[in-house]
Order: C-alpha cells, then sequence, then structure tokens
C-alpha cells in the first residue's frame, strides 16, 4: 500500500467549501463525526474553525487543548478525513475518548486512509512530545480496530459504553507507544560509515540477542549534558536484549575500547518487531560510572508522564522498583560487570 498519499495541513480558507460539503454528508448519512471537532453543531466554517474559544466555552474547564488537521490527498487536493490530536487526557477522554479522533469520509472509506491518518497524526504527536496515545473504538468496529493495531495499538480493556458513543455498548481502549527504540536506529543516522551486527546469545552468562555498532566515522559527536561523549569516531556500543526482563542494557566504549559507561533502560516491554530488537521505554533509567558509582537518572521524566496520565499507577510504581532492586545489584559489581560485558565486546571485535 502506497503510504505517502496523504498530508495533514490546519484548515484554511483553501479548504472552506470542502470541509462544508463533508459536514453535510457526514449529516445527510447520518455518520459519527468522529475527529471533527464539533462540526456537526456549527453552522459556517468560520463558527467552526474558531476552536479554541468555542470549545473552551462549551466544555469550560474539562477543555483539552487541541489540534485540527484536514487529511488532504496530494494527487488531487481533496479532504479525505478530519483529524482531533487533544494534547491531554481529561477523565472523559482517559476512559472513552483517547488522544486521537479521526474520520474518512464515506467514499474514500476502505482504501487505507485511515492507516495513513492514523500514522501522520502519530508523527505530530511526536512532535507534541506525547509519548504514548491512548486511541479508542466502538467493540464492533473492526476497521477501526484494526487501523489502531496496524499502527502499533495494543488492547489494555473493554469498558463499557455508558456515554453512548459507539453501538455495541463497549469500547475499546488501546495504548500506541512512542517511546520504543529499536536497534539498528543509528544506521544513516549521524553517522557516515558504521558497523552493525547483531547476535543471538544462548549461554550461562545471557540468553537473547546482542546488538553492537561500531560508529567508525560519524558527522558529529553527541555530547550528553554532563559533559559527556558517548558517540564519536570508533566508539562501540553493545545493547544486550533480554526477552525474560524489563532492564536493557547497554555498555558504551570509546575508541581506545575503554568503558565510557553502562547504562540500563528500565523498560515497559523489550520485544521484537520484524526480526528487530526493541526496548519501550518506562523513563527511568540506572548507570554506572567506570569508577563503579550508580546513578538513577530521569525521574523528573517519569513524575511527567504519571500527571500526563501515559502510565498508571502501577507502571509508576514498578518502575521505581525495578530501579530499587536494579540499583542494589549492582552496588560493589562493577568488576563482575565489567568481566560480562567485556567478554561480548570481545566475541564482536574479532568477527
Amino acid at each position: 500500500m502506497n503510504c505517502d498519499r496523504l498530508q495533514l495541513v490546519l484548515p484554511s480558507n483553501e479548504y472552506k467549501e470542502q470541509v462544508m460539503a463533508y459536514r453535510k454528508i457526514f449529516l445527510d448519512s447520518k455518520e459519527s463525526f468522529d475527529g471533527c471537532a464539533g462540526l456537526e453543531e456549527c453552522e459556517t466554517y468560520e463558527e467552526w474553525i474558531d476552536f479554541n474559544n468555542r470549545l473552551s466555552t462549551k466544555y469550560g474547564k474539562s477543555y483539552v487543548p487541541s489540534d485540527v488537521y484536514l487529511a488532504i490527498r496530494k494527487s488531487d487536493n481533496k479532504l479525505v478525513g478530519i483529524i482531533d490530536i487533544r494534547k491531554g487526557l481529561t477523565d472523559f477522554l482517559y476512559n472513552y475518548g483517547g488522544n486521537i479522533g479521526y474520520s474518512v469520509l464515506p467514499e474514500e472509506r476502505r482504501k487505507g486512509y485511515a492507516k495513513e491518518m492514523l500514522k501522520l497524526s502519530l508523527e505530530k504527536c511526536k512532535e507534541l512530545k506525547i509519548n504514548r496515545v491512548l486511541i479508542t473504538c466502538d467493540k464492533e468496529n473492526l476497521a477501526s480496530s484494526k487501523t489502531i493495531i496496524a499502527n502499533g495499538g495494543k488492547l489494555e480493556n473493554e469498558v463499557l459504553d455508558d456515554v453512548h458513543l459507539g453501538k455495541s455498548g463497549t469500547i475499546q481502549r488501546y495504548w500506541i507507544s512512542l517511546k520504543k527504540r529499536y536497534a539498528a536506529r543509528f544506521v544513516g543516522d549521524r553517522t557516515k560509515k558504521i558497523e552493525h551486527k547483531i547476535i543471538s546469545v544462548t549461554d550461562e552468562y545471557f540468553k537473547g540477542d546482542i546488538y553492537y555498532y561500531n560508529f567508525i566515522e560519524v558527522n558529529n559527536p553527541i555530547i550528553i549534558p554532563n559533559g559527556k561523549c558517548i558517540i564519536d569516531n570508533n566508539y562501540k556500543w553493545i545493547e544486550f536484549y533480554d526477552y525474560s526482563s524489563k532492564i536493557k542494557l547497554t555498555a558504551i566504549y570509546n575508541a581506545k575500547n575503554e568503558i565510557i559507561e553502562w547504562y540500563f533502560d528500565i523498560a515497559r516491554e523489550i520485544g521484537k518487531d520484524d526480526g528487530i530488537p526493541y526496548e519501550d521505554d518506562l523513563y527511568l533509567d540506572v548507570v554506572v560510572t567506570p569508577n563503579g558509582e550508580v546513578l538513577l537518572l530521569d525521574e523528573d521524566e517519569l513524575e511527567e508522564a504519571y500527571n500526563k496520565r501515559e502510565m498508571t499507577k502501577e507502571e509508576y510504581e514498578n518502575a521505581y522498583k525495578q530501579s530499587e532492586q536494579l540499583m542494589n545489584r549492582l552496588k560493589n559489581n562493577k568488576d563482575k560487570l565489567k568481566k560480562f560485558t567485556e567478554k561480548y565486546l570481545k566475541e564482536m571485535l574479532k568477527d
């Protein structure tokens, strides 16, 4: 399927007639105005595009700012669908509505446009720093559920539709994580020349996949806020993906094969898509320095995500539990850690 047929544009007078025609089609066919930001209630285009004033007046303190986009087909500049990206989650949106609502013209359905619209919307969510996106649909809307799943959605649960949004009486709640970090993500990014490979390991020390990077030549070094360089010419990274764990280790070495740091990501999940390992980040990180100091990082990111309702209280507490247990295991164990990662570094270097 061609996934470059649409573009998302902000509403403008150029599309006034198409939007109002869209409204008439939906009213005449008694379609649901999902993601249309109250278009059905507006008699004029000018009234509709005054989103903030109109919707904040209607919803009062429960109003959440959103960005409304038109899905325009590039080949003929035709309006195909409308999308509403909500920048937060009220109780109602958390339970029933989600972060994204969208609709497609009846005549343009079953052409893959909904899938492409959602994909483009998720890119907008990344720009808005929404790291975990909630999308809901009626249980009987199989096309919608397939669209969500195709974009990485995972069903969390089904809830009673006591606000009468759908037909079945049941709403499905899906989450799409935008915090997944894949192995091979550096290939073609920031680098002029890179060696990378993956090996599967099952031995007494480790079970899972190990991904290796040698940044032979980079465009620019990467220096993190504390002044430490983590990527430069001939630096090496080794990432350990244990699919039975929720902790991913990255060992970072300089050009002389000296350890810079051991970096542990606390993950919601460690998995594999199309043969490529990934970790779904749960914000907290633990670092072990070359002298054995153990540090906890990114508590502020975890707190922000929790306050934005991008995770449950159970996940929030589990992130701290996992990191605390890990830090206790790592104390006074630098030499053991060094021996473990150097074993696999040597294997990678001799191939």
